[in-house]
Order: structure tokens, then C-alpha cells, then sequence
């Protein structure tokens, strides 16, 4: 009885330790750059020059490069394409043929640049819609051309965002006075609904308009979302879930951080 005993206690020490090592959460390092004033973080935030035959979309919207762990790629937001719908005819998520050229950069070194190979995820059989259903698909995802090193690529994080936590989104504003630097936005996860999640800004006297496309990062830089747009008092952060579900659908090779 004694022997069984001590071998029941030496199982459940053992399963103690096993399944709180399983438990145990993975440290993420902060990347060294959030420590950093905005002024001196990598460029990142980008904007769009869009073109077509008859026209040219100079500074529109926003845009960053992602590092999938294997690759770096490039986004903006789908809709996008509600422009292209009006000044274009377009009706699916695909650039047509009068299509020309799409690059991006940051708006205050806008000689650092990278142009666009391919739109990974055009479809002629996804129509454009509305935002009340783009905000559940407000992502698109670009091939390059070649890469450019003074064009910092952000780490992705997988893991949803948790209401209440706090996010930052980087990016330029239509009606931004002062382009020395991106924007800072602090804000604050309201509620997460998978492929989007609803946030309060806390920093005061943001214009939105023109915002669209930003990254949004956690407090340790990685990237959680973009800026998707706006419903009453609460912002729509577009969620890296479907992010991660377009390197699922077309065959992209991934690595978390």
C-alpha cells in the first residue's frame, strides 16, 4: 500500500509538471524599435500611387509590407476597390485590364519605394460590395517586384487580439498637415468578431478620413490588423485572421514569430 502510494504521487508530480509546461506561455520579444520615438521606428507606413490608362491615384488610402516568415509581400485594404468600382467600372476584386501600375512608399521618403508584382487574391468571381461585407474580407495581398531593404517588413502575430487590450495604428491621413512622421493612434480592442474587431480611439482629435490601410500593431510591433474604417464611435480594425486564411487558401508559406 505504501509503494502505491509513493508511485501515485510521484504520477501526479509528474503530470503537474507536464501539463504546466504545456500551459506555459511562449515569451514574444518586443521588437527593439517600440522603445524608440515614432521619429525613429523603420518606415513602414506606406501609401499608394495606383494607376490606369486614363487615371492615376496619387497618395490614396494606405499600405505596409509583411514578413510571412518566408517571404515579404505587401497590402492595402479592399475596398479600395469602391474607388475603382465608381472611376473605373470595376465590379470584381480585379484590377482589369486598363490597369498600369501600383507601387507604394512612405509619404515622407517617397523615393523609397517598392511596386507591386501581382494581387495574390484577384477574383473575377468576388464582387466588390459594400463595406458592410468588406469589412469582413478588407484585405489585399500583393506579390513584389523586387524587395527594398529601407522598407521595413512587419512581424505577424497569429494570436487574436483580446478586448481591452491596447493597439496602436501607424499610417498617414488625407487631411495629416505634417508628414515628417506617420500617425501614432492608440486605441483600445472593444469587442473581436474573428475576421474584424471593433476598437475605441483613445488618442484625441484623430481625422480618419483618408486612414484606411493602416498597419495596427500590439504593443510589442507586431502586426494585429489595419485600419478598415468606421461604425458610430467605434473604429473596424480588419483582423490578421484573414490575413492568415489567404496564406492558408493560396498556398503561402508561413512561420510565426
Amino acid at each position: 500500500m505504501k509503494s502505491k502510494n509513493i508511485y501515485l504521487l510521484i504520477l501526479s508530480l509528474f503530470l503537474s509538471f507536464v501539463f504546466s509546461g504545456c500551459n506555459e506561455k511562449k515569451e514574444v520579444a518586443q521588437e527593439s524599435w517600440m522603445a524608440k520615438p515614432v521619429k525613429e521606428w523603420p518606415a513602414f507606413a506606406l501609401t499608394n500611387d495606383i494607376a490606369f490608362t486614363d487615371t492615376t491615384f496619387h497618395g490614396i488610402a494606405n499600405a505596409f509590407l509583411v514578413n510571412t516568415g518566408k517571404d515579404t509581400l505587401a497590402v492595402s485594404c479592399k475596398h479600395l476597390f469602391m474607388v475603382f468600382e465608381s472611376n473605373q467600372g470595376l465590379s470584381s476584386i480585379d484590377l482589369g485590364p486598363q490597369f498600369v501600375l501600383w507601387k507604394m512608399y512612405p509619404k515622407n521618403r517617397p523615393e523609397q519605394q517598392v511596386e507591386i508584382k501581382r494581387l495574390i487574391n484577384q477574383s473575377t468571381n468576388e464582387p466588390i460590395g459594400q463595406f458592410n461585407t468588406l469589412k469582413d474580407r478588407d484585405w489585399i495581398l500583393f506579390s513584389l517586384q523586387e524587395k527594398n531593404n529601407a522598407l521595413y517588413p512587419l512581424k505577424i502575430r497569429y494570436t487574436p487580439v483580446r478586448p481591452n487590450e491596447v493597439v496602436f495604428a501607424v499610417g498617414w491621413g488625407a487631411l495629416q498637415k505634417d508628414n515628417r512622421y506617420p500617425k501614432l493612434i492608440k486605441m483600445q480592442c472593444f469587442k473581436n468578431m474573428g475576421n474584424y474587431f471593433y476598437v475605441q480611439t483613445l488618442t484625441r482629435n484623430v481625422r480618419g478620413e483618408g486612414r484606411s490601410g493602416s498597419p495596427v500593431i500590439d504593443q510589442n510591433g507586431y502586426l494585429v490588423g489595419l485600419i478598415s474604417g468606421q461604425e458610430g464611435k467605434l473604429g473596424v480594425i480588419g483582423s490578421v485572421a484573414y490575413l492568415q486564411q489567404l496564406f492558408d487558401k493560396y498556398g503561402i508559406s508561413y512561420q510565426a514569430q
